[in-house]
């Protein structure tokens, strides 16, 4: 029973995608934002937002829709926005850089404090 009804939500939702997206193709539909068609279509954000995310509203056909960034949340075509992939490298990079440094470190002292019999 709960398959059935499961299956009737994704038919509504299919629909639902069908119309916004025959909506969002009209010339003048293609460059509004994500508050433009929640006010203008009454879809939710939760949605709309899904429907950026995976890939079914594609960004080169519809430039100013977006999604919230999974980290901090500000809207973007991605799922993690520039600022948060820029900061993920750059940590990434530091933690690399100290990984080598402590690695050199050891190898060092490892050397100085080895007993040398002569």
């Amino acid at each position: 029973m709960m398959q059935l009804f499961m299956k009737k939500i994704d038919v509504q939702e299919e629909d639902i995608f069908s119309e916004l997206h025959h909506f969002l193709l009209r010339k003048n539909n293609r460059y509004l934002t994500n508050d433009e068609v929640v006010t203008l279509t009454g879809i939710s954000t939760e949605l709309l937002h899904k429907w950026v995310k995976s890939g079914k509203l594609k960004s080169a056909l519809f430039p100013n829709l977006g999604a919230p960034c999974e980290r901090c949340g500000t809207l973007t075509k991605s799922k993690i926005c520039l600022h948060c992939s820029s900061s993920i490298v750059g940590t990434l990079q530091q933690e690399e850089k100290d990984r080598l440094w402590f690695s050199q470190i050891q190898h060092n002292h490892a050397r100085a404090s080895a007993y040398h019999h002569k």
